[in-house]
């Protein structure tokens, strides 16, 4: 959604509940899926994800509520709901597998392939500390943007910038250490 778009729905979100319901069937399934991927437990997720659009709706009409990216502060609230339910149950969140987010192959031997790849990014991935590793996921996983990151994680762009190239430096290193270690 575009940033203006967005800005201005939330403005008109304050007193028009179809402006809400407008951004909540945008954000939705990509809140749904952030928080499904991390807790692995439909009702749990589901439980979550309600959680973080109540408070989003609460929040919207405040008048002091800063409005510079819903997406953003969604994902923080998210992360958070996702870190006090763990806290709470004491269970661990697995970050993500990345099984079912490839194209479909054509031979035998590209599947694979694929396979092997995936395994080789999977244990690499484990290898991180889990800043890199969330960082990495929300970038490239679960494909937010750099102000919906930005506001994840409570950074600058230049922040950012520096975080993510450092991430993926260790997971250079990684998955060069794991190529090794398989050959």
């Amino acid at each position: 959604m575009a940033a203006d778009r967005e800005r201005a729905l939330v403005v008109r979100a304050r007193d028009d509940g179809s402006a809400f319901a407008e951004l909540y069937d945008f954000y939705l399934p990509r809140v749904y899926g952030f928080i499904f991927r991390r807790v692995r437990d439909r009702d749990v997720a589901e439980d979550l994800t309600s959680m973080t659009f109540q408070r989003a709706l609460e929040n919207v009409r405040r008048p002091d509520f800063r409005n510079e990216s819903l997406g953003g502060w969604l994902y923080r609230v998210a992360s958070n709901a996702v870190v006090d339910h763990v806290r709470r149950d004491r269970h661990n969140v697995p970050i993500g597998d990345l099984d079912g987010r490839d194209e479909p192959v054509d031979t035998a031997l590209d599947a694979l392939a694929a396979a092997l790849d995936r395994d080789v990014l999977r244990r690499a991935l484990r290898q991180l500390p889990n800043n890199h590793r969330e960082l990495l996921v929300l970038r490239f996983y679960d494909d937010l943007d750099v102000t919906e990151i930005c506001a994840v994680l409570s950074c600058s762009r230049e922040v950012l910038a520096v975080r993510l190239h450092r991430a993926l430096r260790a997971l250079r290193m990684a998955i060069a250490k794991e190529s090794v270690d398989v050959a």
